[in-house]
């Protein structure tokens, strides 16, 4: 394609590539659900379980102070580098 509307080839390697990230972003914003009461794809025991699992993950959380324990057991969680 080089040469192609007055662009070389490797500048239409960035132009696709960006098109196809934006066309996967566009798209994704309706197919990923926001919350697990809006999913579709899952039976009603793999809801159940995920209400369950959400529930007991959340159960004694409370953000309701900041000092040096509560830096501790935020930056300690490794459900915070693997999201």
């Amino acid at each position: 394609m080089a040469g192609v509307a007055g662009y070389g080839g490797w500048r239409w390697i960035f132009i696709l590539e960006g098109l196809f990230t934006c066309l996967v972003a566009f798209t994704s914003f309706w197919m990923i659900p926001d919350w697990s009461l809006a999913d579709r794809f899952l039976t009603t025991e793999e809801h159940d379980l995920l209400i369950h699992r959400l529930a007991t993950d959340a159960a004694d959380a409370k953000m309701s102070r900041w000092d040096k324990k509560a830096a501790k057991r935020v930056f300690s969680d490794p459900k915070i580098y693997l999201g």
